[in-house]
């Protein structure tokens, strides 16, 4: 499998709600520790430390479709 570092790009991947914020992973990416590709973050400051040390690379079926 072949690493890439994910980029934040916060226009494509958050959403924003009255509670915080939604980052939801392009193909390709999720969360270290679970197999999911979208959380809520209270802050965007939590939002963008997670995006940093959080996001690796996803090979799951739904992700090597693409």
């Amino acid at each position: 499998m072949v690493y890439k570092q994910y980029k934040l790009d916060t226009k494509r991947d958050v959403d924003s709600h009255p509670d915080g914020y939604m980052l939801c992973l392009p193909f390709g990416y999720r969360f270290y520790d679970d197999l999911v590709h979208t959380r809520g973050f209270d802050t965007m400051k939590e939002l963008r430390e997670a995006a940093k040390e959080d996001v690796i690379t996803c090979n799951c079926k739904d992700c090597s479709k693409t």
